[in-house]
């Protein structure tokens, strides 16, 4: 009897000091991830290079288990990759107009797949429910539910060039003008061409400065071209050509020209529509936008639709000659 009631007496004891110590790491993390910005949803398609790994074949009956063995329905999926790809403070046409690009990446990428897979190789980014509640917290019904109603209301609506899904290619924002697809991944898609986005010139950040120190880029250079003369790096970095929508194509180094797809990621560019400014101890890297600037914009469609544009609107605007069907 009196072993039972020291058992009991140290259970009691147990719960008095771990309920509190728990409800408080709980609701520190849970705030914590509620006040951090969604700005890892901004970049996902721009990590994509994945133009040339078409799957061509249609198989509908796939469509309903996406993620391996979790059987998620698609457009449960879906919700998941919008709440991961775009802010939830979007206007609601703007989240429907990422509602259909991001089912029509993902159904271009599963029609051909014959067993499930993990959602992380569709190449979109993905929340799962217990992610969606640990970001918002105490807000998360409200903005799930935001998030699930644009999904719904397009349910099965994706968009399709010539009879066939398109790559729905999209960024956080443009430099002012969108890019086409040949000039970031050297491929022409006639549906991703340069149309105007000004609006996104109100983006938070729409011009940005990066300062890299000399040392940092003489080392990073040397490292992936080490043929370089690392004496004459600096003196001999200048911008090559730019495309039309004035997004950088090459930077000259050395009498070398380097892809600035490629100088933007070793230096972590927002996006490759940059100038630059010698000084003596560093470069600094002024850019426009952020991301690969091909397809929609995110930010663009934000704008649009405070203007009072559909998501219809924004989708004909930044993909060429596009029709929105109803697949299922």
């Amino acid at each position: 009897m009196f072993k039972n009631i020291f058992i009991f007496s140290i259970y009691i004891l147990s719960v008095i000091i771990f309920i509190p110590s728990f409800t408080v790491y709980f609701f520190n993390n849970n705030e914590k991830s509620y006040n951090s910005e969604n700005n890892n949803s901004l970049e996902v398609v721009d990590n994509i290079e994945m133009l040339q790994n078409e799957k061509k074949s249609e198989n509908n009956e796939k469509k309903e288990n996406i993620t391996n063995n979790k059987n998620i329905p698609f457009e449960d999926y879906i919700v998941g990759v919008v709440g991961a790809e775009m802010p939830i403070s979007f206007e609601e046409e703007a989240l429907k107009a990422q509602a259909v690009a991001a089912r029509t990446y993902a159904y271009k990428r599963i029609d051909d797949i014959n067993k499930p897979v993990e959602h992380k190789s569709i190449g979109q980014a993905y929340n799962s429910i217990d992610e969606m509640k640990s970001k918002w917290g105490n807000n998360f019904d409200t903005y799930y539910n935001k998030i699930k109603n644009a999904v719904y209301d397009t349910q099965g609506i994706i968009m399709m060039y010539d009879n066939e899904p398109i790559e729905a290619v999209f960024h956080s924002t443009s430099a002012g003008i969108t890019e086409v697809s040949e000039n970031i991944w050297g491929k022409s898609l006639p549906y991703i061409k340069s149309v105007d986005s000004k609006v996104d010139e109100k983006a938070p950040n729409f011009v940005y400065t990066t300062s890299i120190p000399n040392s940092q880029i003489i080392e990073t250079i040397s490292k992936r071209y080490p043929e370089m003369d690392k004496n004459n790096t600096i003196s001999s970095f200048e911008i090559g050509e730019r495309s039309e929508a004035g997004y950088v194509l090459n930077v000259n180094i050395c009498g070398k020209k380097i892809n600035a797809r490629d100088i933007r990621t070793m230096f972590g560019l927002r996006s490759t529509n940059f100038t630059i400014e010698k000084t003596k101890d560093s470069i600094n890297f002024t850019t426009k936008g952020y991301g690969h600037g091909a397809g929609m914009s995110q930010y663009g469609a934000n704008f649009m639709a405070q203007d009072g544009s559909t998501y219809e609107q924004i989708l004909l605007h930044y993909y060429n000659g596009i029709s929105l069907q109803k697949v299922y």
